[in-house]
């Protein structure tokens, strides 16, 4: 057996795709903070302690000013980058547009890959306020480029008939707020 790999972290500070509220950028910091904080512990139900100084933080990736084409590419080439590096990888902060290059990046090093998505949009949208890489639209991205085997989303409750049909047209599966 090798040796274990460390668990990495890595910050996505990138909102341009946000169609409302900006500010998701400047989550890597504050969530980093908080994990550091002396205010709770990090040891879980079963006694193990995911004690966060001995992840490896590969800090943030360098994505201010860039378009969406740059950014994505930077995201995707950082994330394939680290994943050779770390045995698993937490990405923090990015409005949800960020999960379609770092679910490429994680889809090319382990093929066939399944994705349970936990929220309350389905981010399906094939084309959201004229933007096809909008927050609201990276699952669509995903299917289409084929990279994601199975995607399972839990809690959505926003569900309109355009993201029915889209889910219909993927093979997504879908389990709705109020049927939970």
């Amino acid at each position: 057996m090798g040796t274990q790999l460390p668990l990495g972290l890595v910050g996505l500070p990138y909102d341009a795709n946000s169609s409302f509220l900006q500010g998701p950028r400047l989550a890597p910091d504050k969530i980093r903070e908080m994990l550091r904080s002396e205010h709770w512990n990090l040891t879980t139900e079963q006694g193990v302690d995911l004690d966060v100084h001995a992840w490896k933080d590969f800090g943030d990736l360098a994505l201010g000013g860039l378009n969406s084409a740059q950014a994505f590419q930077t995201i995707e080439a950082g994330i394939a980058r680290i994943l050779r590096e770390t045995s698993s990888l937490i990405s923090l902060g990015g409005d949800h547009s960020v999960s379609y290059p770092a679910i490429k990046a994680h889809a090319e090093k382990h093929p066939g890959l399944n994705v349970l998505h936990i929220d309350a949009h389905a981010d399906l949208y094939s084309d959201f306020q004229d933007n096809p890489y909008s927050h609201a639209s990276p699952f669509a991205r995903l299917m289409e480029d084929g990279v994601v085997h199975r995607l399972v989303q839990v809690g959505i409750r926003t569900l309109n008939a355009h993201q029915k049909e889209q889910a219909r047209k993927f093979g997504v599966e879908i389990i709705q707020m109020g049927d939970w």
